[in-house]
């Protein structure tokens, strides 16, 4: 299989590259119909591990890890050089899938921005720089005399929730360095040092917004480049979002019908796809014993028999090898008869 190449452009930041695509355009080359289906089954049970995290409530501490565990159990390849290339393969298939209703449409955008969210945090701040210059960012760099104007302010903020203010040479640059100054989407950044403080329009930051961790004035957040994943998050699925409806336009218009006979089947079929164990086989068992009860309850009870059972268990003590078993069940018979159903 040909070997993709980055998609981005060229950047003069610091010469560094991310590895981190941003699926600006689907990738020019051929895929064999197996590797079509099966990697996007792979990037499936990532995007449906994370649904499952999120929808179970996990901490972010937790997210972070369930995500990690997710990428590398499922998007490795045996060669090396082929990882990018079934990165940004699945991706353009899933859009293809997830295309065809809003509800669809919806659900992708939404693991897909939590999967890149991930991805972005792990990359080094030079390559979080390398691809932050990759977005048409309405950004504009903040002088040293309008630091210095709102710095009380910008301190109050970063110590609401734990944390400290950089000085001004921090911000700016380090010492020894030009302050070389090049023009680039009609903003002013630092060629020799990104800003590591910029001020952007206040929509562009929803969720620091409504987080209230960022500083706004005159219409503008200012916002530190340990914040600047929720610029790029928003930015990222802001296009993710227009170019979903663009692919349904197509899918709709011609991939539908001149794929019937080869991808449609496929594509139809994988968003109700189930990709959890496989029940259908007998699988070993083990025998539980009544000192295994407490375990199994924990593990594997219900909600409402583990609240009975727990309930129970509060009342009475099993005794060691289940020996007072029957004096057990005697008690929970009892417990029992006491409640009072109301129907």
């Amino acid at each position: 299989m040909e070997i993709i190449r980055s998609q981005r452009r060229s950047s003069k930041v610091d010469d560094v590259v991310s590895t981190l695509p941003l699926y600006r355009s689907a990738p020019p080359l051929q895929v064999r119909l197996e590797d079509f289906e099966l990697f996007a089954i792979d990037r499936l049970r990532v995007l449906k591990g994370i649904s499952d995290g999120l929808s179970r409530g996990k901490k972010p501490d937790e997210m972070e890890k369930l995500v990690s565990d997710l990428w590398k159990a499922n998007m490795r390849h045996p060669q090396a050089s082929e990882f990018v290339n079934k990165d940004i393969i699945s991706h353009f298939v899933l859009r293809l899938v997830y295309c065809r209703t809003e509800d669809l449409r919806k659900w992708f955008l939404s693991m897909e921005t939590a999967l890149f969210r991930h991805r972005f945090r792990l990359e080094t701040p030079e390559a979080q720089r390398v691809l932050l210059a990759e977005f048409d960012h309405p950004y504009k760099a903040v002088s040293h005399a309008e630091f210095e104007s709102v710095k009380e302010k910008l301190g109050q903020v970063a110590r609401s929730f734990g944390q400290s203010l950089p000085s001004a040479d921090a911000i700016y640059f380090k010492k020894g360095m030009g302050i070389s100054l090049l023009t680039r989407l009609g903003c002013l950044i630092y060629k020799s040092s990104f800003p590591s403080l910029m001020k952007v329009p206040f929509e562009e930051v929803p969720e620091l917004v409504a987080g209230r961790r960022v500083f706004l004035q005159k219409g503008h957040a200012y916002v530190a480049m340990n914040q600047v994943v929720s610029l790029v998050v928003t930015q990222f699925r802001s296009h993710l979002s227009k170019a979903l409806v663009l692919t349904n336009r197509k899918w709709t218009s011609t991939i539908r019908e001149q794929e019937k006979e080869r991808l449609t089947p496929i594509v139809e079929a994988l968003s109700t796809s189930y990709l959890g164990p496989d029940y259908s086989q007998p699988r070993e068992f083990v025998e539980i014993s009544i000192k295994d009860i407490d375990q199994v309850a924990n593990s594997s009870f219900p909600l409402c028999m583990r609240h009975l059972f727990e309930k129970v268990r509060s009342l009475t003590i099993l005794a060691k090898g289940g020996s007072s078993f029957k004096a057990w069940r005697e008690d929970a018979i009892r417990s029992f008869s006491q409640v009072q159903w109301q129907s």
